[in-house]
């Protein structure tokens, strides 16, 4: 979909064609659309399929929109087709323009020698890549190396896609009006040709690649003491693997010092480092959310055939650590020079937010650092004493959502303002220019740094306005591609879970209104609904002070975080959501009227139907 549904010069419109024998209609993909699409005439797909309609008439009063249809998508049933439906609703482009697909053919294949002769020469360095079993595009490489004084010199090494991306050519303006990559399960929409994502900016194996350095010598207690940057030349040791790195750190094998010979110190030394700069940022107040989350299991025909908990493991933490670390650097490093950039910035949260987080909190029987007032804004150590109170116990993966459901948006912004999540002052996106569009400014940036290269003030302020347009404009198209890869992975949930009804789940409750729970199914991480009218028979009131429903005769309680068995009743494709039946759950207690002294204003209650 081409603009917001709220819109009303909205011009086309995602949905599925519907007809009751005399005339065909559109019933939109988005249920927040109040109105179908009229369709003059449908050649071709039959009643269910998906398709792209353009709006000829808006909707007059409650009536329908006029239009007529302008692509077929194709049954839901059909692979592939749930990506068109979600990429066309998002207003995602699928196919990269024409001139910059035919510019990146013009590269070379691998840097000639006159790409490599001015460079820091680090093709005899151990370095090595680490990215998950199906990853295609390998852009960070590190590098350990132990020195005489005691520190730890890290190698940051991110492929040089700015070498190649020029500004004003035609891949830059493909990259820019993309402004990230969008990944679903079974496929990537990449912001680059895969000429350059998956060739020659890839950094495999034992090839020469040309890459953006940043070397940081670290102290025992994770402190930066140096930090040093340089346009260099790597070939990496080896491709590994999440995966393969777990294993051989927590399951290590006789033929591993054999087999690992070239790269088995630097993952020890990885994983050293990895627990120093951990501990460090901790000690700050960074917070650290581990929220699992349900990944969506394909065939070989991209159909859903499982769901499981996705993993966050040694391997991930020893890259997100060292990738963090080479963020900061070089936001440190672009302030202290006064040198432009595009930062990412997530500010503190609103204290309203948090005095909803208290109300909430305080029924589980968590109490946060006490705060002046209301009206004072949390520090990060502020919410670390949150998660801190339930590390380890059922009720984590709960308190941390709600946790991070309290923070503001992180954005990126031309004016570095600090991170609020990660206690850090000075936070950028480095580490990843093949897929986002704010890291390949950034390294243009860096690149003028590391060349000597000045602006007058006056091309300083020009540069700064573009920036501040610019980061306006990726925070938009980042919030766009999350918003598709959200809802993708829901509806392939939802239409998975849609051959299960009638089968028993556990679960917890997220989520407490006046008209039933919302409920999370264990290892599925999907949510569903449980009307009022099947808890029981009961009258049930709605604490809303408490987050609770409350029977009025039994004094069953339904509280957030509260384990319960449901069983699956059936499944509204329309809304992506779940239906519920209450089989087990809820702890006994006082009636409302008797428990509580406080006013009885909000307080709703319905009758079992």
């Amino acid at each position: 979909m081409k603009k917001s549904p709220q819109d009303k010069a909205i011009s086309t419109i995602v949905g599925t064609l519907e007809t009751n024998g005399r005339r065909w209609w559109l019933e939109p993909f988005d249920p927040k659309v109040p109105f179908d699409v009229d369709l003059r005439s449908v050649d071709e797909g039959e009643e269910g399929d998906f398709v792209v309609a353009q709006i000829d008439r808006p909707p007059r009063g409650r009536g329908s929109a006029r239009g007529r249809v302008v692509e077929y998508l194709g049954p839901v049933e059909q692979p592939g087709v749930d990506v068109l439906v979600m990429l066309r609703h998002h207003g995602i482009p699928e196919e990269i323009a024409p001139e910059a697909v035919a510019e990146a053919e013009r590269l070379p294949l691998d840097p000639p020698p006159t790409d490599t002769s001015d460079r820091l020469d680090l093709r005899d360095t151990v370095t090595v890549t680490i990215d998950g079993e199906t990853a295609r595009d390998f852009d960070d490489a590190i590098s350990l190396e132990r020195l005489s004084n005691g520190l730890v010199r890290l190698g940051v090494h991110i492929a040089d896609v700015a070498h190649y991306v020029r500004p004003g050519s035609a891949l830059d303006e493909e990259a820019r009006a993309r402004g990230t990559s969008v990944y679903y399960p079974d496929r990537a929409v990449p912001m680059l040709p895969e000429r350059l994502s998956n060739g020659l900016c890839s950094l495999r194996p034992d090839v020469e690649r040309l890459t953006m350095s940043v070397f940081l010598d670290i102290d025992a207690l994770g402190t930066v003491k140096r930090r040093g940057f340089a346009e260099s030349v790597i070939r990496s040791r080896r491709r590994m693997t999440y995966t393969e790195v777990r294993r051989i750190l927590e399951r290590p094998e006789p033929d591993d010092v054999e087999t690992y010979a070239q790269v088995l110190p630097l993952l020890l030394e990885a994983q050293a480092l990895m627990v120093v700069l951990h501990r460090a940022r901790l000690a700050r107040g960074s917070l650290d959310f581990d929220l699992p989350t349900g990944d969506v299991v394909l065939d070989t025909d991209g159909h859903t055939v499982g769901i499981r908990p996705g993993e966050r493991h040694v391997a991930h933490r020893i890259i997100e650590e060292l990738m963090i670390a080479a963020n900061e650097a070089v936001a440190a490093e672009l302030v202290a020079r006064r040198q432009p950039g595009i930062f990412r910035v997530h500010h503190a949260p609103d204290p309203v937010r948090l005095s909803e987080l208290e109300e909430i909190l305080g029924p589980l029987g968590i109490r946060p650092r006490a705060r002046k007032s209301n009206s004072e804004a949390a520090s990060p150590a502020y919410l670390q004493s949150v998660l801190r109170q339930v590390a380890g116990t059922p009720d984590e993966p709960f308190v941390s959502a709600l946790v991070l459901r309290s923070q503001q948006r992180a954005v990126y912004d031309n004016q570095c303002d600090g991170h609020f999540a990660l206690a850090s002052e000075t936070y950028l996106h480095f580490t990843s220019p093949i897929r986002r569009y704010p890291d390949l400014v950034v390294h243009r940036q860096l690149k003028e740094l590391i060349r000597g290269q000045q602006r007058s003030k006056e091309e300083r302020r020009a540069v700064d306005e573009d920036l501040l347009e610019l980061s306006d404009h990726c925070s938009s198209t980042e919030r766009r591609a999350e918003g598709s890869e959200r809802d993708l992975l829901q509806w392939k949930k939802v239409r998975f879970l849609s051959a299960r009804q009638g089968e028993r789940f556990k679960g917890r409750i997220t989520g407490v209104q006046p008209f039933g729970l919302f409920v999370q199914l264990d290892d599925l991480f999907v949510d569903g609904l449980v009307p009022i009218g099947k808890l029981g028979d009961d009258y049930y009131e709605y604490d809303g002070e408490g987050h609770r429903l409350v029977g009025s005769r039994s004094g069953t309680v339904f509280q957030l975080a509260q384990p319960v068995e449901v069983r699956l009743t059936g499944v509204d494709q329309r809304h992506r959501g779940l239906d519920l039946e209450l089989l087990s759950g809820g702890r006994r207690g006082r009636r409302l009227r008797q428990a509580s002294q406080r006013p009885k204003r909000g307080r709703r209650g319905r009758k079992r139907r």
